[in-house]
């Protein structure tokens, strides 16, 4: 549906089916290489994130933005 929706916008009626498949072909290979480097990326992440000395870290990093939201929230005038 997504093709059908968006594509036509970006082709004249003189335009070759060429052209079409050009333009899905180019957005595959956009996905392709974005989605691959989410994984590789994601993966890398997983494997920092399984280290002790991270979730510590992590999690009193987590602790220091609820303090301070929780601050901003008490000190807060009502109007």
């Amino acid at each position: 549906m997504f093709y059908l929706a968006a594509f036509p916008q970006f082709l004249t009626v003189n335009d070759s089916p060429l052209t079409a498949y050009a333009l899905v072909t180019i957005h595959s290979m956009v996905n392709l290489i974005w989605f691959s480097l989410m994984v590789l990326m994601l993966s890398r992440v997983k494997s920092m994130a399984n280290n002790v000395r991270f979730k510590k870290w992590l999690n009193a990093v987590t602790g220091v933005v609820f303090i301070c939201f929780g601050s901003k929230l008490a000190f807060m005038k009502s109007s």
